[in-house]
């Protein structure tokens, strides 16, 4: 991955110092599977070009993966485009009378609201030109919409329904209750979201916990779009409890979250947060506050195609492990999640 030289070194000591999060059993379904003889790692990969767009036709041997600092080789690199679906692999065991994976992209919009006046504008702004970029979708795409402000509010399951996706946008800066929404056909989000824990959730952590529980039901990767301006908001020790438990279920859950940092403003403490939840997720981190729409199509462009890399379980103890990929002998950026939990 290629995130800046300042969030690689604080996410090693942020993974190197939680571990595996309190209360969480190992992970062995979507991330790591399991055989008779060997463990494999699965990674999602974006691998982008210098202008940033998806760069395709890679192979196993253009990539190079470190686990714990030691080179590992990779078994597979399957390019999955965005219309696309992934092959099927041992131990990818949807629910029964589901398809195995959804066909095309996954794509969450997760807004979180506030009505200080540095913020506020840019949702406004960041509400317009996601409405406009849905010109973007492919046919195949699925939205869901989510919000946040005093507790997580789920606004739309996935659908294709460009009318309905743009009221949801809409939707997202007003705040009191919303209809629950009944389960719809596969992928479903609402067929397992919880609304009791959306409604218990007092900071934005425990809302992206919540979302990641119910996305670990569908199989495959998704990419959220977290369109917001910050998290760890109050750096308390139960606002790092719950950041931890979350991030392991996004790992868990194969989430990329990608940032658009909507605040109005050059510079702010809480950007580095926001930009560390995208290093360890794997996403990117934009600042959306000046040129909205620059910062959407960079995200667009580079979730137009994405690899599952699959390698072998080095033989190396139990537990959380950091991991590094890049490509090998050609120019290019790659953006993968900098941990895996055994």
């Amino acid at each position: 991955m290629a995130p800046p030289d300042r969030l690689s070194a604080a996410a090693a000591i942020v993974l190197l110092a939680l571990g595996p999060a309190e209360g969480q059993e190992p992970s062995r379904k979507g991330s790591v599977t399991a055989s008779a003889e060997v463990r494999q790692v699965l990674v999602d990969a974006y691998a982008t070009d210098r202008h940033g767009n998806a760069i395709e036709g890679l192979a196993a041997r253009d990539f190079r993966v470190r686990v714990d600092g030691l080179e590992v080789p990779l078994r597979e690199a399957e390019w999955v485009p965005a219309s696309g679906s992934e092959e099927p692999r041992t131990g990818d065991i949807p629910p029964a009378g589901t398809p195995r994976f959804p066909e095309g992209r996954l794509i969450v919009l997760f807004f979180q609201t506030d009505f200080a006046r540095i913020r506020l504008k840019g949702e406004m702004q960041m509400t317009v030109a996601a409405r406009a970029y849905l010109d973007r979708l492919l046919p195949t795409d699925r939205v869901a919409v989510l919000s946040y402000d005093s507790q997580l509010r789920f606004r739309l399951d996935f659908t294709r329904d460009r009318s309905r996706i743009e009221r949801a946008i809409s939707d997202s800066l007003r705040i009191g209750s919303v209809p629950r929404i009944a389960p719809g056909p596969f992928p479903s989000l609402a067929a397992a979201f919880d609304y009791d824990a959306a409604r218990e959730a007092a900071t934005v952590e425990r809302g992206l916990l919540a979302t990641a529980n119910a996305l670990e039901r569908i199989p495959g990767a998704k990419a959220l779009l977290y369109l917001g301006w910050g998290v760890r908001v109050d750096r308390t020790p139960a606002e790092a409890k719950w950041h931890a438990v979350a991030i392991t279920a996004l790992q868990r859950a194969r989430v990329t979250v990608f940032t658009l940092d909507v605040t109005d403003a050059d510079y702010h403490t809480l950007e580095t947060e926001l930009e560390l939840l995208s290093t360890l997720t794997g996403g990117t981190y934009e600042k959306a506050n000046v040129f909205t729409d620059g910062a959407l199509d960079r995200v667009f462009r580079r979730i137009s195609g994405r690899y599952v890399l699959v390698l072998d379980r080095p033989d190396v103890p139990e537990g959380r492990h950091d991991i590094q990929v890049s490509l090998r002998d050609r120019p290019g950026d790659v953006w993968a999640r900098s941990f895996f939990d055994d």
